[in-house]
């Protein structure tokens, strides 16, 4: 019996799962497609390119690591409860990606433009809940990126799993960002 045909979203998620275990240079067509037992013309039926491919590899990167997560902080209420569960989920989130993407981005102008702008729509995200928790203007930017910062800083770290803070220290750092 034969497999059913593998679609974009097929080869986005092997590619994303090699970049998380062998990083950036394993996603080109030869490797890609021998791990999912096809042949390198299917990845060309599906990508014009190799530079058109790791543009989708990222646009998947940013939805599976911060599209749901953007939406939801975005549609919950009060801004209390919306930051605690946005640091919650940023704060215990999976590094092995994260790591890769932006190691990824140190080499590749295109890959750091694409984070550059997943990054400035998470502070966004984070300002603009700060903002409708009672936080000025003024301080809600310089907060959501010191956060952003933190969380990202934790990531980057030798041992990230080692370096975690508890839920309660979270929903701390939550109400102390909300302070006016």
């Amino acid at each position: 019996m034969d497999s059913p045909p593998l679609t974009p979203a097929d080869w986005l998620n092997m590619a994303v799962k090699e970049l998380k275990e062998r990083g950036h240079g394993a996603l080109k067509a030869q490797p890609l497609a021998k791990a999912l037992n096809v042949t390198r013309g299917s990845f060309y039926h599906h990508f014009d390119n190799l530079e058109s491919f790791h543009a989708k590899v990222i646009a998947h990167w940013s939805e599976i690591s911060s599209g749901q997560i953007i939406r939801t902080a975005r549609e919950m209420a009060p801004p209390e409860q919306a930051l605690d569960d946005l640091l919650q989920k940023t704060f215990q989130s999976g590094e092995a990606l994260e790591r890769a993407v932006r190691a990824w981005s140190t080499v590749d102008p295109a890959v750091a433009a694409a984070v550059a702008k997943v990054d400035v729509a998470r502070i966004g995200v984070a300002e603009n809940i700060l903002i409708d928790g009672g936080v000025p203007q003024s301080a809600a930017k310089s907060r959501a990126q010191l956060m952003y910062w933190a969380a990202i800083g934790r990531l980057m770290m030798p041992f990230p799993a080692e370096n975690v803070l508890s839920q309660a220290e979270i929903t701390e750092l939550a109400r102390l960002m909300l302070r006016p």
